[in-house]
């Protein structure tokens, strides 16, 4: 069986509490998903662990499939330049490993039913 797993991306914070938050949902998510061998989260900046050493991580343990989510509300430099540019250094250095981005949270098409559903 080939091995996958899945990365949420968070820009990372100086504030301790709002990197435990990330941290705690992709736990949460963990604990219901039963598609992924492995799932984690990672930090774009100021904090570990960084999105190379988990994606390093799941391929010593066998992931030939690591799939990116980046928690980002918007479009900007990171989505569209600074975490392409990690995966891109990623396949180089792991050909054998099939990597997929997938769109940025903000782009979700449930978003707009989330907030209606808070403010209702």
């Amino acid at each position: 069986m080939r091995k996958k797993g899945i990365i949420f991306i968070a820009h990372g914070s100086k504030k301790e509490e709002s990197n435990k938050e990330f941290i705690e949902m992709v736990n949460k998510i963990s604990q219901k998903d039963n598609n992924y061998d492995f799932i984690k989260p990672a930090f774009l900046e100021l904090v570990t662990p960084d999105i190379k050493s988990v994606a390093t991580e799941f391929i010593i343990k066998g992931a030939k499939r690591i799939v990116f989510y980046p928690f980002f509300l918007n479009s900007g430099k990171h989505v569209q330049i600074d975490i392409p540019n990690i995966i891109k250094d990623l396949r180089e250095e792991a050909p054998e490993v099939n990597f997929e981005l997938l769109p940025h949270f903000g782009k979700s098409q449930k978003i707009e039913e989330i907030i209606l559903s808070d403010i209702n």
